[in-house]
């Protein structure tokens, strides 16, 4: 891939398109796009991330802009119900496999009452665009291409864009570029590698 400082500019400049902004020119297709990075660099990612928001709204007043940190979502949801304490116990003693699988189950990921899909469909602003981030950090409890799947009837109006920390080439999501996360044909590619 190229540097990923180079990368960064070209996808400021990209998502401060009007094109992009309003969804249009996508025919029917809904506006998911992936911005994928070597996993080593994820620290700048997450940097930038607060400046590329600054300035999409600089050069666009009025433009909206929501991130939603998958792990965050996780996070907040295990700690409002008081099952931190728990899950660390139930790690300790019957390992992390059987953690993970428990904590899908309670979140109810890739189901009708999916906990993540639910928390971004009741805290989104319909006329903003939506940035997925934390995708690294949630993973393996939560798949990326679950997340864009169950999105796609929620996010409808404006763009989505996933900060991947892997490659998305010919559909196929590799995350870390390393484990094969799953088929995902619907996003575009923002920026070539």
């Amino acid at each position: 891939m190229r540097p990923i400082t180079v990368r960064l500019d070209e996808l400021n400049e990209k998502l401060a398109d009007p094109k992009i902004l309003s969804n249009k020119g996508l025919g029917n297709e809904v506006g998911f796009y992936i911005f994928d990075y070597e996993p080593e660099d994820e620290l700048v990612v997450r940097d930038a991330i607060p400046y590329i928001k600054k300035q999409i709204q600089k050069e666009n007043p009025g433009t909206k802009i929501q991130e939603f940190d998958l792990f965050d979502i996780v996070l907040a949801f295990f700690e409002e119900r008081g099952y931190m304490d728990k899950n660390f116990k139930m790690e300790d003693k019957k390992g992390s496999e059987f953690l993970y699988d428990k904590m899908k189950k309670a979140l109810k990921l890739a189901t009708d009452n999916d906990w993540i899909v639910k928390y971004i469909r009741e805290h989104m602003d319909e006329d903003a665009m939506i940035f997925i981030t934390g995708v690294g950090k949630a993973y393996p409890i939560v798949r990326s291409h679950t997340v864009l799947n169950n999105l796609q009837t929620v996010v409808e109006k404006k763009p989505l864009i996933m900060f991947y920390p892997g490659r998305y080439e010919n559909g196929g999501l590799r995350l870390f570029s390393r484990f094969m996360d799953d088929n995902y044909y619907r996003a575009f590619k923002l920026i070539e590698n």
